[in-house]
């Protein structure tokens, strides 16, 4: 159907007016009620849009500070019940040391009867077989791991619901033996994260365990009994595990770039592999049949023997993170931790970073109330939000991405390239409690959730909606405000969830890559946080 002019016309001006109306920052505008006349007086609603950012100042006035960030590091992340396993060290000077590990359970991939082993069987060779899914930039420097039998299950025993953090430590728990294998990864171009089976080197206690799983020394010597399906208790007795970790730690390189890597191996299609061969019983001196036996660290289906821990050291020497600035505050102490203009977000048990919402935006907000009211005659109380975001912009971007220095433009690009690709929001980042917009378990089932938190490239921020999380944290408040004798001030203190956790997203605990953000606002951050909300006042 064509259409006339006119139409052209008001398609136009309606445009115009809603772009002049988002884009006028730092300021709250609003319009007039829909079918006032219709609607009953106590049910009538208007609506408005208000931005809380940097720029939200009076004249020869420092921003008004919407939001207080400060760094959060805590050891409470779990590092057991992962899909993959860590193992690897890297370094640079921002974020300091990385040092992971794991350790496994392991179970007999293959059914294997009576005698498959045949006459007096020794050694081969052993490969340890890995589905390498993640690594960062450098996988050519050269690192040597070393692969530690586990001897006691107590740590299992002593556990609730096999639940570790990464700051566990199996060697200062003393359930390591002796050191069994070696293997190198990097190795320039010989090993990297393209390969899948890598040669161990046996020690003399590695050659007497894999005589052990042959069934020629140990308490299973010559019994076949240890490898049948029903007998996994008794496996998991006499084979406790393995740990894999560096042998040493990653140096600084002289330029401070990154050195080193971690690799994120699928635990449940890597473990490794042992060849020995078996003798004529007629004459023992010639060979009769090889041997081939793998073993798998995770077997999902399996009824027990999925036991895995990934554990991480840090050490934040001569890193640019102020660790010390982050670091929770031990039970009972005071909270001593400063705010922080600057803000970082790495994985791995690191550095994130802690928004905690005034008392200027509740009260604000408040504000914005009273001013309709008084201009209106009418009494609205509250807000019902259609639409809160949040945006958390990179060093040298800007509100407004047109006013981007392009002498500027490498080293943000540099700090994107080298960012998170998403970060996530929690009530509680110990325990990865969401935000309620925030509901990632639900994405893993299929479901596409509005929160977003990706990287916007082309805005060099990441953007979060938050409305639900909002409206429950202004009805809060509300409740706290209609309780408080008039003329006093709302103790935030009962405020629950006023401070929130942006941190990797919850399925990238254990990514490599770091984001550098501006936080609260302040001389230092020129985009400091920022909030825009749509909503309805409601009587």
């Amino acid at each position: 159907m064509k259409r006339s002019n006119k139409f052209r016309a008001a398609v136009r001006a309606f445009a115009v007016a809603l772009a002049a109306a988002l884009a006028w920052a730092g300021c709250t505008d609003v319009d007039d009620s829909l079918g006032g006349n219709l609607i009953p007086e106590n049910q009538q609603m208007k609506a408005g849009y208000s931005v809380f950012d940097g720029s939200s100042k009076a004249p020869g006035l420092s921003p008004r500070k919407y939001v207080e960030s400060r760094l959060f590091q805590t050891d409470s992340i779990v590092g057991s019940k992962l899909a993959n396993g860590y193992m690897g060290s890297m370094i640079n000077d921002t974020v300091g040391l990385r040092t992971a590990g794991f350790l496994s359970q392991f179970t007999s991939y293959y059914k294997i009867e009576e005698g498959d082993f045949g006459y007096k069987p020794f050694f081969d060779s052993v490969y340890i077989f890995l589905s390498i899914k993640s690594y960062g930039s450098d996988t050519l420097t050269d690192q040597r791991f070393a692969v530690y039998e586990v001897t006691s299950n107590e740590y299992i025993e002593q556990s609730t619901d096999t639940l570790f953090y990464i700051t566990f430590d199996p060697e200062a728990e003393g359930i390591l033996g002796d050191k069994l294998f070696t293997f190198s990864l990097g190795e320039g171009n010989k090993t990297g994260p393209s390969t899948t089976a890598v040669t161990m080197d046996p020690t003399a206690a590695g050659r007497r365990f894999v005589n052990r799983l042959l069934l020629q020394e140990g308490e299973y010597a010559g019994d076949y009994s240890i490898y049948k399906t029903d007998s996994l208790k008794r496996w998991f007795n006499a084979f406790k595990g393995l740990y894999i970790k560096p042998e040493q730690d990653m140096t600084r390189s002289e330029t401070g770039a990154t050195r080193g890597t971690i690799y994120a191996t699928e635990l449940a299609s890597s473990g490794f592999m042992v060849y020995g061969r078996s003798r004529r019983e007629d004459n023992p001196s010639l060979i009769k049949d090889t041997i081939g036996m793998g073993f798998y660290f995770n077997i999902e289906d399996a009824p027990m023997g999925n036991v895995a821990v990934t554990t991480v050291r840090r050490d934040y020497d001569g890193a640019l993170i102020p660790v010390d600035e982050a670091r929770e505050p031990s039970a009972g102490q005071p909270d001593e931790r400063p705010q922080s203009e600057t803000l970082y977000v790495e994985g791995l048990g690191g550095v994130v970073s802690e928004l905690t919402f005034t008392r200027e935006l509740f009260e604000e907000l408040e504000q914005i109330l009273a001013v309709e009211n008084a201009a209106s005659g009418r009494d609205f109380r509250t807000f019902a939000f259609s639409q809160v975001r949040m945006s958390v912009y990179l060093p040298g971007s800007d509100y407004d991405w047109q006013k981007i220095d392009p002498s500027n433009a490498a080293p943000l690009i540099a700090l994107m390239n080298g960012a998170l690709p998403r970060l996530g929001l929690y009530a509680d980042y110990k325990k990865l409690t969401p935000v309620t917009d925030y509901a990632y378990v639900y994405e893993q089932q299929g479901t596409t959730i509005a929160f977003d938190g990706k990287l916007n490239r082309s805005r060099a921020c990441y953007s979060m909606n938050i409305t639900s999380f909002m409206q429950g944290l202004w009805n809060s408040y509300a409740e706290l405000r209609a309780k408080t004798p008039a003329g006093e001030q709302v103790d935030l203190s009962e405020l629950d969830y006023r401070s929130v956790y942006l941190a990797p997203e919850a399925y990238s605990l254990f990514a490599l890559p770091y984001s550098v953000l501006q936080g609260e606002a302040g001389d230092g951050n020129n985009a400091p946080i920022r909030l825009e909300m749509t909503y309805n006042m409601i009587q």
